[in-house]
């Protein structure tokens, strides 16, 4: 039972040190040759529970079920190495399939079909391991030329990752340097397993050099991984502000800063969904004209006509600061009355008028028309009522404008 007491620890160690590979495989499937790897520590856990399965069985000196035990442990073993040369390949050459890649591949893929094949072989003639009536272990030669090959390849292996430029990016050269001591320390401790078949040495070999690899290897991938991660948020939360700045440029008049076209169609077809829906709430209408700017752009400029839009919407702002108002033309303004502001609309539109008759007298000051309307619910089946007959009693109320400013002129007193 002390043999398999290496393989119970080694299979300990691996569900500890790789617990997020094994579980939590989506989350790490970014990581460099994540796959490749997740299946060589798969493949060495199979290998480990057979090895302490072959010490159980041999203390037991139940030769059947020994047998059995023995020709999966060899499976597992050289399974374990073609995923490993599967790793190696996939993690040093990246996306590129170099003659390297390709070789050791296909020689993992060789040695691991004629390990079946010796297997096979072995029922009949014992070239690979035998046992005696006393339940003893006997290697063969097959054994020995197996295991010699694999410390051929480990060796090969390690000289390439120590002495070659990888072609992935990840694969930097203290990551490079690690792949390579692990197929050392796996060489060496295969040729003592060669010499003393009867300890647990390839389930320390497992043991030590993954613990190796997962240290230098795997742990450096998860920081690329997390690094690569807030790149990406980084860019996400930067194209948002963009997109941010983006949205406010088409939403915000650039001349007055008030609500643009866009902002206001995108509101009227809210308040028409609502209106279909039965859904809309009370809200009002106010309509807003700017007198006399054409005039002044004729008789001023265009710069001056600019001033007095933008103190235009000022004014108006000022006396409904907690409404929308929208820009909709060169003159034209909008704003929409809700909750407490529409409670309010009439006192609200009264003092504003107060402010227009107050500016007629005074030529430096702005003059505005303005109409107000309510949503009369079940008789307005869609914004555009509201709204025009708003822009009726605005222009009702630019013809006041024009009468009484005619009368207040100084050519009218004479």
């Amino acid at each position: 039972m002390s043999y398999s007491i290496i393989g119970i620890i080694a299979i300990m160690v691996h569900l500890i040190i790789n617990r997020d590979m094994l579980w939590h495989y989506s989350d790490y499937t970014d990581v460099p040759a994540y796959r490749e790897y997740r299946d060589y520590i798969l493949g060495m856990l199979f290998f480990c529970a057979a090895d302490v399965l072959w010490g159980f069985f041999y203390d037991l000196k139940m030769i059947v079920p020994l047998y059995a035990i023995t020709v999966i442990y060899f499976i597992t073993m050289m399974a374990g190495f073609l995923l490993w040369t599967r790793y190696v390949a996939a993690y040093m050459e990246g996306d590129n399939h170099s003659v390297f890649r390709r070789v050791l591949t296909a020689v993992g893929v060789t040695l691991f079909v004629c390990e079946l094949v010796i297997l096979t072989i072995n029922f009949f003639v014992p070239i690979k391991f035998y046992f005696d009536e006393n339940a003893v272990y006997h290697a063969g030669m097959a054994r020995y030329v197996t295991l010699g090959m694999q410390v051929v390849l480990f060796i090969v292996t390690s000289i390439y990752t120590f002495v070659t430029k990888s072609p992935s990016e990840s694969a930097t050269k203290r990551l490079r340097r690690s792949v390579g001591l692990f197929g050392i320390l796996m060489a060496a401790l295969i040729i003592l397993q060669i010499y003393y078949p009867m300890l647990p040495l390839y389930s320390i070999g497992y043991l030590m050099s993954s613990c190796l690899l997962h240290s230098f290897v795997v742990e450096e991938e998860k920081d690329e991984y997390r690094k690569n991660l807030k790149e990406m948020l980084d860019r996400t939360q930067q194209q948002s502000l963009e997109l941010g700045d983006a949205r406010r440029k088409i939403y915000t008049d650039p001349m007055t800063g008030v609500g643009s076209k866009q902002a206001y169609l995108e509101e009227i077809d809210t308040l028409d969904v609502k209106i279909r829906g039965g859904k809309a709430d009370d809200f009002g209408v106010i309509v807003f004209d700017v007198n006399d700017l054409k005039i002044i752009n004729d008789t001023q400029g265009h710069d001056v006509g600019d001033v007095y839009i933008y103190n235009a919407s000022m004014l108006i702002c000022e006396f409904f600061d907690s409404s929308p108002v929208y820009r909709i033309g060169g003159d034209e303004f909008v704003v929409i009355l809700q909750g407490e502001p529409y409670k309010s609309r009439s006192e609200r539109l009264a003092a504003f008028e107060a402010q227009i008759d107050s500016n007629l007298h005074a030529p430096d000051k702005v003059v505005i028309s303005s109409g107000l309307a309510e949503y009369e619910s079940g008789a307005d089946t869609h914004y555009l009522a509201v709204f025009e007959r708003a822009d009726q009693q605005m222009y009702i109320r630019k013809r006041a404008l024009k009468k009484k400013k005619k009368q207040t002129s100084p050519r009218s007193r004479r």
